[in-house]
This record gives C-alpha cells, sequence and structure tokens, in this order.
C-alpha cells in the first residue's frame, strides 16, 4: 500500500503509480499526451481498467514546468487543463505533480 503524501497510517490507501517515463519525449499534435506504447502496449486507460478492476486506485506523475524533472518527458506547462482533462479520461485517481523546469513562473500567473 502507498500512503498519500504527508498522510498518517489511517490514511493508506490500496494505490499502484505509475512513475516517471511512461510518455514520450513529445505531445501529438493536438498536443495530448504521447503514452510508452513499449511500455503500455495497450495505453494508459486500459491500465487503469485493469488497476481499478483490482480494487486499487491509480496514480500518475507529471510536473508543472516544461518538462519533467527527469527530462525524459513534457511537463504540463501551458497544458494544465488539457492534460487534468487527459488523465481525468484515463481514469486517473492521484497525480504526483513537482514543480521544475517552470521557467520560474509563479504558480498565482498560470
Amino acid at each position: 500500500m502507498t500512503p498519500l503524501m504527508g498522510g498518517s497510517k489511517s490514511d493508506e490507501l490500496p494505490m499502484a503509480w505509475t512513475r516517471r517515463c511512461w510518455a514520450e519525449h513529445d505531445r501529438d499534435s493536438t498536443v495530448i499526451w504521447c503514452q510508452k506504447m513499449l511500455m503500455f502496449p495497450s495505453g494508459i486507460k486500459a491500465l487503469a481498467d485493469y488497476v481499478h478492476g483490482k480494487g486499487l486506485k491509480l496514480g500518475i506523475y507529471s510536473d508543472a514546468g516544461q518538462q519533467t524533472c527527469s527530462q525524459t518527458m513534457p511537463g504540463s506547462l501551458g497544458h494544465e487543463q488539457k492534460d487534468a482533462e487527459t488523465f481525468s479520461s484515463w481514469g486517473i485517481d492521484y497525480l504526483k505533480y513537482d514543480n521544475r523546469n517552470n521557467d520560474d513562473l509563479k504558480p498565482m500567473k498560470r
């Protein structure tokens, strides 16, 4: 089980996480995430359906910057709404959201 960040033992939920490197380095022509099909041949929506079928929640990783901290996939800067809609359409339950490579923009200006 994976505890929620800052959570107590009573806050623990059964969860599965997709961590870094689940997306290709670039977005598609409609600025939607390109899932790494070698890692997830049926797509992340199918993974979420499978995880939910096991009674678990699914979390995913992103970043508030231009790229994630590993610089191997795009971040959400400038695409926050589209990314939130995409994660929701895939059935993602939780988001781990770092704040790196953000061009020093203050969160209130986004």
